[in-house]
């Protein structure tokens, strides 16, 4: 019987019983069976609660240890060695930051350090310990300045060495905005979330009830009570307190990138890539609540927009091409107005960005660092003209134009050829003494460099033919589809010396020239080229490398190796007919009677002189080997991946990876000389010592 039950029976026998000499004690016994009762209840109601705050806690304890960052720190020791040498280009800049006196700028080319009359002082490489040459973003904490790179995390220098954090939890990211803010470090990334440091451990900071991760920051700032956070795809976050809350297209921002916030006074303007918005804070407050509201009006439509930044008593703007606008935050919102403002920007400017470090603002772009004091902005916003003037002027003669290094090669005159991608070619002398550089409309897009012999001319495979250069780095002749090639997109050239054993007594004082094109193989001699495709039996139109040997041609396609001779298809190497796999032939490489294949996927392979390929996969790993990234100096093979160097020694048939003295991981060319290797990278020029890769006795 319950307790409860028990009382109900024993108050009703005290009132039957009331006139009953056991009245008294009936009484006492109900008191105190009720004050039990009471006792009781209190007692379970005490432990629910508690139970429900131990399980509140506990559960709270768990979202915590899941937002935790686990994180290893290894220091990263400089690479001291005279044999090995780092060309870069360093004028590319992301960000800038103030560091023990000095200012740091972060660049696609390294840790660049000025005095404060903008004198350069360092270039910091990976030869000096940094894991990587494309950062993107800084920021001190404390005694400490804090490097975001693109793919190796987190770095640290406290102005003589480096240690990177590697988040063990998550794939490195690229780390896009550092913000210090009350004693902690705000980490932005790409994809791995919202990330704060206090010093000591890394907390993923989250949003919403259902906990979601933040991804592509590219903004951060802090203005106030409020954390304002701008993402590539996902709009604007604003966190006040424990609340957050989220703007996009819906709410009226004309795109979802954000590139710009500035909170003044009562009104939030929003700068995305396409143009300005602003919105009062007391509508966005009314608003919160309903997600698809429209809070957000219109200022200007800027394509391109790049940056904002606000100072004293106006916002200046920029696109990524350098144009700049201003607009006073103080006019009344229905009749703001933005206005062009002029400066004498560079020839070629773009990757523009704005930030404010004191009291002086700053550009930072494609082409290096301006400045320009607050005090004259004001004055010259008015004036629409801005007093932006160069800082840290640095020797671009000197540098490579770009640091995306597609093709290498040397000519009889020693002198290295580095072509690029996008921005033409760049003349070196085997020191890195820059002689020229080498760009036009036909002259931009370089997929390929290889000397003729004969004539002392180099030969440039690009995106719009084939162009000739001379002695005196002169443009003499092109070829295009006019000439015969198939096509204008020459991956590679090749070519035989006019001394070679000719076939007939005709061919005799004629070279022939072979274009790997896009759409297929183009064969003869100039100006009179034939064209081999599927229908003459290639597997594929889409051709990457060809290797002449005699009258053999071997040509690496989308679909398998492929021997020519005399002009017509002989053999191919695939997956169905052979040990190829994958069929993506991308480079090769002859050593003596030794002929090496590079794939896109599969690593390196040998065919045999039986006609048998053989994989080096079990050895070197199945990597994807970068046209134009197989060389031999004769004692080693070099093989450039987009995880390094795999490098094989002919003599010992060993291999081994090298990562660590390259400016990138990814490498896209290599040539050398009778002392040096040189490896092209997406970062710049490797220069290694032949030395350097001896055993130590």
């Amino acid at each position: 019987m319950s307790i409860l039950a028990t009382a109900r029976e024993l108050f009703s026998r005290g009132i039957q019983t009331r006139f009953q000499p056991g009245f008294v004690f009936n009484r006492k016994t109900l008191i105190v069976l009720t004050i039990s009762l009471l006792f009781v209840s209190f007692i379970g109601l005490w432990r629910i609660r508690d139970r429900a705050q131990r399980q509140l806690e506990e559960e709270r304890a768990r979202l915590e240890r899941q937002d935790i960052v686990p994180f290893e720190k290894r220091p990263c020791p400089p690479l001291a060695s005279k044999e090995l040498a780092i060309w870069q280009g360093y004028r590319n800049s992301r960000a800038i930051a103030q560091f023990r006196d000095n200012y740091f700028v972060a660049t696609d080319g390294g840790l660049v350090e000025f005095d404060p009359a903008g004198n350069l002082l360092r270039h910091y490489s990976v030869l000096d310990g940094l894991p990587e040459s494309d950062l993107l973003s800084l920021a001190p904490l404390g005694a400490k300045l804090f490097i975001g790179t693109r793919t190796q995390g987190l770095v640290m220098f406290d102005g003589e060495r480096f240690e990177s954090y590697r988040w063990t939890d998550r794939a490195p990211q690229a780390i896009s905005i550092l913000l210090e803010e009350a004693n902690r470090l705000l980490i932005g990334t790409m994809a791995g979330g919202l990330i704060e440091f206090d010093g000591q451990q890394f907390r993923e900071i989250k949003v919403g009830a259902e906990h979601r991760r933040l991804i592509g920051i590219n903004h951060l700032s802090k203005q106030g009570a409020r954390l304002f956070v701008g993402t590539f795809a996902d709009g604007l976050w604003v966190q006040q307190g424990a609340r957050w809350l989220q703007y996009t297209v819906a709410n009226g921002l004309l795109s979802d990138r954000i590139v710009g916030v500035v909170a003044d006074g009562e009104n939030l303007f929003v700068a995305s890539d396409y143009g300005l918005t602003v919105a009062p804070f007391s509508g966005l407050s009314a608003t919160a609540d309903q997600p698809s509201a429209t809070s957000f009006r219109t200022v200007a439509i800027l394509p391109s927009l790049s940056g904002m930044i606000g100072s004293v008593s106006s916002v200046l703007l920029c696109k990524d091409n350098g144009e700049t606008f201003t607009l006073s935050p103080d006019d009344d919102l229905a009749h703001l107005q933005v206005n062009r403002i002029a400066w004498n920007k560079p020839a070629g400017i773009d990757g523009c960005r704005l930030t404010m470090l004191g009291r002086e603002l700053w550009l930072l772009s494609s082409v290096g660092v301006h400045r320009a004091q607050i005090e004259a902005l004001e004055v010259s916003a008015k004036a629409r003209s801005l007093p932006f003037s160069p800082f840290g002027e640095i020797n671009s003669s000197e540098l490579l134009t770009t640091n995306l290094i597609s093709a290498l090669t040397f000519d009889t005159l020693d002198r290295l050829w580095a072509g690029s991608f996008r921005n033409g070619i760049d003349v070196f002398s085997s020191s890195g003494k820059k002689f020229s550089h080498l760009e036009s409309d036909d002259v931009r897009e370089i997929n390929f460099l290889t000397e003729d012999h004969d004539s002392k001319t180099m030969l440039a495979a690009t995106s719009q033919g084939v162009v000739r250069f001379n002695a005196d780095l002169r443009a003499i002749d092109r070829w295009s589809t006019a000439d015969g090639l198939l096509s204008n997109s020459v991956l590679q050239v090749a070519q035989t010396s006019a001394n070679a054993e000719p076939k007939d007594k005709a061919q005799a004082r004629k070279s022939i020239i072979a274009c790997a094109t896009s759409k297929g193989l183009s064969v003869g001699a100039p100006g009179k080229l034939r064209g081999l495709t599927t229908v003459q039996g290639l597997p594929s139109n889409s051709l990457y490398t060809l290797l002449l040997q005699g009258r053999n041609i071997y040509a690496g396609t989308l679909n398998g190796l492929v021997l020519i001779e005399d002009g017509r298809v002989m053999r191919v190497f695939n997956d169905t007919n052979s040990n190829l796999t994958p069929n993506w032939v991308t480079a090769l490489c002859l050593v003596g009677p030794r002929l090496f294949v590079g794939t896109y996927g599969g690593g390196v392979f040998e065919l045999t002189p039986a006609g048998e390929i053989h994989s080096f996969a079990s050895e070197a790993g199945r990597s994807v080997v970068n046209p134009n990234a197989m060389w031999t100096d004769g004692a080693r093979l070099y093989a450039g991946t987009l995880d390094g160097v795999v490098i094989l020694d002919l003599h010992s048939q060993k291999w081994t990876h090298v990562t660590e003295e390259l400016p990138s991981r990814t490498v896209l060319s290599i040539t050398g000389d009778e002392k040096y290797v040189y490896f092209g990278t997406t970062r710049g020029i490797a220069r290694v010592a032949l030395a350097y890769w001896n055993p130590a006795v």
